[in-house]
């Protein structure tokens, strides 16, 4: 796990309410997208498409055979036949293998309204072929490179367009925490996540999609998309936030056995 920062309470739980986006809004404006980004280069036989009556929702990630880990904050209000995924194609409406939802599991923590445990598993109600991402051990440190994926609006404000067909990915890099205070981050459970693009990062849209830390081809996941590093609601003004899935290795093998 990364090194933390302290806490923070007060005004930064306030910024929080602020700047997060919660599950109604993550549907009427899918998850958090990424803007500045570009077509994806290499599949990304994990990447996953959480879907709500045929429309994309969020990003997931298959994990292991029969679960993917995505945001509590897509999930949290609703019921395993609400959902389903597409999971293995670069694009979000075709290709790939299909799959319901049996069970929805959110992190307590998340339930208990903290600033951290954003964080989900979904069982599938069958077993795929496509390979699982693994989870690294750790989130780097501070400047380690890493990379977004999902798919979304291209465009920083909500509402403002659709969600491309095509996954989209974008070059980013640890921040320190001090630049997402706005957003009452907490260090030892979350990444702050920074790209040295101009109005480049998550957004709208691409709640619960992944961080990965590695190399093309060798990639492990490290984060799961939270939300907006500042409650300016505008996507790329600043760092966003990332749940650190590192830091729930333990919840997460307990609870897929």
């Amino acid at each position: 796990m990364k090194k933390s920062s302290a806490l923070l309470s007060g005004v930064a739980a306030l910024a929080l309410g602020a700047g997060f986006a919660p599950a109604a809004q993550a549907i009427d404006n899918p998850g958090a997208l990424i803007v500045g980004g570009h077509d994806a280069t290499e599949p990304y036989e994990w990447m996953s498409s959480l879907q709500r009556s045929g429309s994309h929702s969020c990003g997931a990630s298959l994990i292991d055979e029969q679960w993917v880990l995505t945001a509590a904050h897509c999930v949290a209000d609703a019921a395993p036949a609400d959902l389903d995924l597409r999971i293995g194609s670069p694009t979000w409406s075709s290709g790939g293998t299909e799959a319901g939802v049996s069970e929805v599991v959110v992190h307590p923590d998340y339930e208990t309204n903290t600033p951290n445990g954003d964080i989900a598993l979904l069982k599938l109600d069958q077993a795929v072929s496509e390979t699982p991402v693994d989870i690294a051990d750790a989130s780097g440190a501070r400047g380690t490179p890493s990379r977004i994926i999902g798919w979304g609006v291209t465009c920083p404000v909500r509402g403002c367009g659709e969600p491309p067909e095509q996954l989209q990915e974008l070059e980013t890099q640890v921040a320190p925490d001090s630049q997402c205070t706005l957003s009452s981050i907490d260090g030892p459970t979350e990444i702050c996540t920074a790209s040295q693009e101009l109005l480049a990062n998550a957004c709208f849209g691409d709640s619960g999609g992944p961080q990965l830390e590695g190399t093309p081809g060798d990639w492990k996941l490290t984060g799961v998309t939270s939300r907006l590093g500042s409650p300016v609601p505008v996507c790329g003004t600043a760092p966003s936030v990332y749940t650190d899935a590192t830091a729930y290795k333990d919840w997460i093998s307990s609870t897929i056995g």
